[in-house]
């Protein structure tokens, strides 16, 4: 290792990370931490570090993960955020070897709605030139294989299924180094969720939150269909109610179709 990236090896790790799920209000969640007085997050998100072998290098060299956090005032809660962490379930592992006492967040939305989204998403920008059934069916079809999913981001399926991430993350982190968060919750009331994250992560105790514009919400090519919801909830259903026993919360809006806009 030459003396540049054995430098940024050993600078500080991590101090917390925003591990998913993906199209569950990240971005949002991201945004707010990043003008937090004491916390600091790179200007860019979803680094991809602990999902890319070929930067992870079996953890025996950080440097491509810590240059990014080079101009982080000194004594500043270091973080960072790439949703695609908590639906790969080596990442865990990996975050815990880097560094066990970090504290990690996760956001989980509706399964159904997560997986309509993340197809919109893709399906705008020329992605995924599929329709959405169509999609969910080869993945079904398929039993999750990676394979046919193409890449791991478009395991739409797949990447809604949490009970056994939340167990993962339970396995590997205390209660005080976890906190997960219902996407509906979250969204009715932003700035309250985001204080509740910065008390959970040792932040400053009074600051001014600065509102900000809602981000990465666009209007969908097409809306979710009736049918389409009614369609894939079954796949679902026993997965829900395992969320519901691990984390205490009422999932009966993940169960229930909801007409209208969705983000």
């Amino acid at each position: 290792m030459n003396p540049l990236r054995a430098y940024l090896h050993r600078r500080p790790r991590l101090d917390f990370l925003i591990v998913g799920a993906e199209k569950a209000g990240t971005t949002a969640l991201f945004a707010y931490l990043r003008t937090v007085p004491g916390l600091y997050l790179p200007l860019i998100k979803e680094l991809g570090f602990f999902d890319r072998d070929e930067r992870y290098r079996n953890g025996s060299d950080f440097s491509a993960l810590h240059r990014w956090l080079l101009p982080a005032p000194r004594g500043a809660l270091l973080g960072e955020a790439t949703p695609t962490y908590l639906m790969n379930p080596h990442c865990l592992q990996r975050i815990h070897d880097y560094n066990p006492a970090i504290k990690v967040i996760a956001i989980l939305r509706s399964p159904v709605r997560r997986a309509h989204s993340a197809w919109n998403y893709r399906r705008a920008r020329l992605r995924d030139s599929r329709d959405f059934m169509t999609a969910v069916r080869v993945e079904i079809e398929s039993g999750g294989d990676l394979a046919v999913a193409r890449e791991n981001k478009y395991r739409y399926v797949g990447a809604g299924l949490y009970a056994a991430q939340i167990r993962e993350a339970m396995r590997l982190f205390p209660p005080a180094q976890l906190l997960l968060m219902k996407y509906e919750d979250f969204n009715r009331d932003q700035p309250a969720h985001v204080r509740a994250a910065v008390r959970f992560l040792g932040g400053p105790e009074n600051f001014e939150l600065q509102r900000l514009r809602r981000v990465n919400v666009w209007r969908y090519q097409r809306p979710l269909a009736r049918e389409e919801f009614d369609a894939l909830l079954p796949h679902y259903l026993a997965d829900i109610a395992e969320v519901e026993a691990l984390t205490g919360w009422d999932c009966a809006d993940w169960r229930r179709y909801e007409d209208g806009p969705q983000g």
